[in-house]
């Protein structure tokens, strides 16, 4: 039974929530998260397939790694508990469906102590006829899906908004599991799990949702989140910049779909006082100063998840001042101008430059820089720019950097190059922080978790097994290269948006998509 803590904690929150679906309505379908409920419903795509699924009068429920098992060292076995769902306080081995959304790799080890915690056989292989279907999918599958494949009976790969209600619909229409997992990957875009260890499925390319879905946005606002009460929505999806080391790369229609101004003011709820404008590029969307002045002139502050050093201007960050910032993050990622052209960033010193005066001149407290090390080409020659260049920007305003080690990505040209090593990047982090002198904050992240994502983004369904080795023995740094040494790796075939082995087998350079003008997409039809 669940303890009346966790009972106490889930009534509580859910009496704080506004815009909560489905209380007091049966459902066989729950979403689960595996991460705590702060995180989840900090997730706009969990958030949007929740609201999606209600609309479309299937209904669902909502459970999260609790809380208590958040720490990524954590002892194992815990104490077997039912986990219980928000709406209903049903145990999550009730259901027929569980929808996973897994939004990064590490979140894998949240999966693990989810499905394990709550009495759930780990593997698609186990589970007999009455344990609930799993159905997969998230950001995650937009690189590397095949590491959740052993946990998983149906995979959806790419946006899952149009194929999730399809797929549930089958899923509950067949009484036998064989046909009801036959039917759901029978549709595009899916894959029908690890059927066996250690097998390798082709990933299909991933699924695209119809303009009629998008913009995603929030259903539920919550003071108890990462975001605190705010109303997430994307003016825009996609990205139409190369990065050569992000997955968001450009696609053929040009890669981002624009949501008019007008629509997303409409669908922000009058109740919401905070709004985040999510999406990959939104500093890239057209008409993002008229957007933002709307809001704030309506008195709401506003939010952006990813801001661009060169399409900052006076009138913007005078709307984002207003809305009461007091620090701009923006990202340089390489570490120097020649690393910033390798990586086909196209940002530029000049960009970094104009950017920290005008921050100072409007009055911002901070400037804060994403930077990246270790990727393919680094020398110790950028290492020595960074430190010059940093030392040039603070002597604007104060200024932040936050550190992560490049990790190789699947579908990206940069896809199989080596990890820069755990004690190279801690080398190197010691260097940058002896040559700012304290002039510069320094934020790293951990390298050696950067490793272990490494790991998991690179392997195939061998990754998802030795997830489970390295949960079972702890989580901790050396459990996890224990369990990758242990486990025999699953051949690696090419796959979806594999450029940089395509090009190696033509033996040229991977051909980039020709852009192609923005599609703006407007109200969907009534």
């Amino acid at each position: 039974m669940a303890s009346n803590d966790e009972r106490t904690l889930l009534r509580a929150r859910l009496s704080r929530e506004i815009g909560t679906l489905g209380i007091g309505r049966p459902s066989e379908v729950a979403l689960v998260y595996p991460s705590p409920y702060r995180a989840g419903m900090s997730s706009l795509g969990f958030q949007t397939l929740y609201r999606l699924l209600h609309e479309l009068g299937i209904g669902a429920h909502r459970a999260f790694l609790p809380d208590v098992w958040e720490p990524m060292a954590l002892p194992w076995p815990q104490p077997r508990r039912p986990i219980l769902t928000y709406e209903a306080e049903r145990p999550l081995s009730s259901y027929r469906v569980l929808g996973v959304s897994v939004a990064y790799e590490l979140e894998l080890a949240g999966l693990v102590r989810l499905l394990e915690g709550a009495g759930i056989p780990l593997l698609a292989a186990d589970r007999g006829e009455h344990d609930p279907i799993i159905i997969g999918g998230g950001p995650l599958t937009f690189s590397n899906p095949s590491s959740i494949l052993p946990f998983v009976d149906v995979l959806i790969c790419g946006e899952a908004e149009d194929l999730l209600p399809d797929a549930v619909d089958r899923l509950l229409s067949h009484r036998r599991r064989g046909d009801a997992i036959a039917a759901a990957s029978a549709l595009p875009h899916t894959i029908a799990g690890e059927v066996e260890p250690g097998l390798w499925h082709d990933i299909p390319t991933p699924a695209r949702a119809g303009k009629e879905r998008v913009p995603a946005r929030s259903a539920i606002l919550t003071p108890d989140t990462e975001l605190a009460d705010m109303f997430l929505i994307e003016p825009e999806r996609g990205c139409s910049r190369q990065c050569a080391f992000c997955v968001m790369r450009i696609t053929p229609d040009g890669g981002m779909r624009l949501v008019e101004v007008e629509h997303v003011l409409e669908l922000v709820p009058e109740h919401a006082k905070k709004v985040g404008l999510v999406g990959a590029a939104v500093t890239d969307h057209p008409d993002l100063e008229p957007l933002v002045a709307s809001l704030v002139e309506s008195g709401r502050s506003v939010s952006i998840s990813s801001l661009r050093a060169d399409r900052l201007t006076p009138t913007f960050l005078r709307d984002m001042q207003r809305s009461g910032h007091r620090t701009i993050t923006v990202a340089s990622d390489g570490i120097s101008e020649r690393m910033r052209q390798l990586l086909d960033r196209k940002i530029k010193e000049e960009h970094l430059l104009r950017a920290a005066r005008l921050v100072h001149e409007h009055g911002f407290h901070r400037l804060k820089v994403y930077e990246m090390i270790g990727a393919p080409g680094e020398t110790d020659a950028d290492v020595d720019e960074l430190i010059r260049f940093a030392r040039e920007l603070a002597s604007i305003g104060r200024l932040a950097l936050t550190f992560s080690t490049f990790v190789a990505k699947r579908n990206t040209p940069l896809d199989g190059q080596p990890f820069l090593g755990v004690k190279e990047a801690e080398d190197r982090l010691r260097k940058i922080r002896a040559g700012l002198g304290g002039k510069v904050e320094i934020r790293p992240q951990s390298p050696r978790w950067a490793h272990i994502e490494y790991f998991l983004a690179q392997r195939g369904a061998d990754a998802g097994h030795a997830t489970i080795k390295a949960v079972r023995a702890g989580a901790r740094y050396a459990d996890w290269v224990r369990a990758f040494a242990e486990t025999p790796p699953t051949p690696r075939p090419l796959r979806f948006g594999d450029e940089a082995a395509l090009a190696r087998r033509k033996g040229r350079a991977a051909e980039r998509p020709r852009k192609i003008g923005l599609p703006v997409l407007g109200a969907p039809p009534t």
